[in-house]
């Protein structure tokens, strides 16, 4: 399944500040505690932990960064084998705090980490998701673009393991059970909080020496460029799918998808509905009255809007097959809405047209009275 944007989970802007990201955690993680929550079990934990993931990100100035810059493809190195656990996290004072005051804190650490089970697993990667915003034009055209994505590799010399030489061992802190024990003492009562062994992160098994072409993360990142075929007509919003692409998994298991979303640029010029294309032009007076033709410039070349006589401001007309491309040779229409334009100054030889043709308006509510009166 598709990530969601780290701040679409959180519910916040792109801009937003440190603390309104922490403000925004700090609400989400209350609503899914296990004392609150009208959410299932499951449901719970996954958005418990849907949220946390951006917030770990999000409250990272590195994490945003690289996450703004190139999306999910940017930070999946931050997290083990690729993809995020709990024990990556590393904000557990700020759940501590959250959760003080509603008491059974121990119970969110078994809820959401396992009650004694290892949080590593070894799984498929995640699809991630890019954004590429491209211009009208290339999207009525479709083009190939060359687009910069992180790409990520299980280290060849540790076998992915993050260990020297590929060798690991029992967690000396936690026995090899991947979590420990904090007792926190309030009044009489004490608590008993189980998380992640933040020496092993989980895993129960931990490097005798690090790996020094990882620095112990047991994946690799480098850049990679891929040309991408945007194809012609392509919608706002659409996701173009580059398999194997995305996360990478645990070794053994297969990456996931690269989507990417294309956001197509407003047009100063046109507006789009789907594949037709709206568009104003300016007519004067006797093209109005008198009927002619409008020369209108569209995307793949000129045409001309035949306007009959008695033809009303905001008129649309339509161009049948001169709107964006469908599939093969089809295309939408082009609809063209006059515009009657006045002009700013009049000679006398002109007024005098004009006055003269006021006067011959029946009972003088035509446009040609309205003007005489004015002026």
């Amino acid at each position: 399944m598709e990530k969601r944007d780290y701040y679409d989970v959180l519910g916040v802007q792109r801009g937003a500040t440190a603390d309104e990201i922490k403000k925004a955690y700090r609400k989400l993680a209350r609503q899914y505690h296990p004392d609150v929550t009208k959410e299932e079990p499951k449901v719970a934990e996954e958005k418990f932990k849907e949220v946390s993931e951006a917030y770990e990100v999000l409250a990272d100035d590195k994490k945003r960064r690289m996450y703004d810059q190139y999306g999910h493809a940017g930070v999946s190195s931050q997290f083990q084998n690729g993809n995020f656990n709990w024990s990556d996290f590393s904000h557990y004072g700020d759940i501590r705090d959250i959760f003080g005051d509603l008491g059974g804190f121990g119970s969110i650490f078994d809820m959401f980490f396992g009650g004694g089970q290892q949080t590593q697993q070894r799984t498929g990667g995640r699809d991630m998701r890019m954004d590429v915003e491209i211009t009208l034009e290339e999207a009525f055209n479709g083009l190939k673009k060359r687009i910069t994505v992180p790409k990520f590799e299980h280290c060849d010399a540790c076998k992915g393991t993050g260990a020297k030489d590929g060798k690991v061992i029992t967690c000396t802190e936690c026995g090899g059970s991947g979590q420990t024990r904090r007792t926190q003492s309030r009044g009489f009562a004490q608590f008993v909080s189980v998380g992640p062994c933040p020496s092993c992160h989980g895993a129960g098994r931990a490097p005798g020496s690090s790996c020094s072409e990882c620095d112990g993360r047991g994946v690799n990142q480098h850049t990679s460029q891929i040309d991408l075929e945007i194809p012609r007509g392509v919608d706002n919003g659409s996701r173009l799918r580059i398999s194997g692409a995305g996360e990478i998994g645990s070794p053994g298991h297969s990456p996931g998808d690269l989507y990417v979303v294309i956001h197509v640029k407003n047009h100063p010029k046109y507006h789009r509905d789907g594949a037709d294309l709206l568009m104003e032009v300016d007519m004067n007076y006797p093209t109005a009255a008198l009927g002619g033709t409008v020369e209108v410039t569209s995307l793949d070349g000129t045409a001309e809007v035949k306007v009959p006589p008695g033809t009303q401001p905001d008129a649309v007309f339509r161009l049948k097959g001169r709107g964006m491309p469908i599939r093969g040779d089809l295309r939408g229409d082009l609809y063209v809405r006059m515009k009657l334009k006045v002009p700013d100054k009049l000679n006398s030889e002109q007024k005098n047209l004009l006055k003269r043709l006021a006067e011959t308006e029946q009972q003088g509510s035509g446009t040609f009275s309205r003007l005489k009166k004015r002026r």
